[in-house]
């Protein structure tokens, strides 16, 4: 159960991390808004919401993890 739950707790740190670098990225792509042309910006912006998706997808599944392991004890 140990090693599900820290399993578990890796995987969402690691889901919060790119949550919060997706943050930080889409802040810097509308704070530099002339330094990207519109497709770029777009462009930009559709891999961050695949981003966001998978580091969600992460956290989410960790928490997973956690809960079997918790009920597993």
């Amino acid at each position: 159960t140990f090693i599900l739950v820290s399993l578990g707790v890796i995987l969402c740190f690691f889901g919060l991390l790119g949550l919060s670098t997706v943050m930080c990225m889409g802040f810097l792509v509308r704070k530099k808004n002339n330094h990207y042309s519109e497709e770029g910006k777009k462009a930009t912006f559709e891999r961050l919401i695949v981003l966001n998706y998978l580091s969600l997808s992460l956290a989410t599944f960790g928490l997973i993890i956690i809960l079997v392991g918790i009920l597993f004890r």
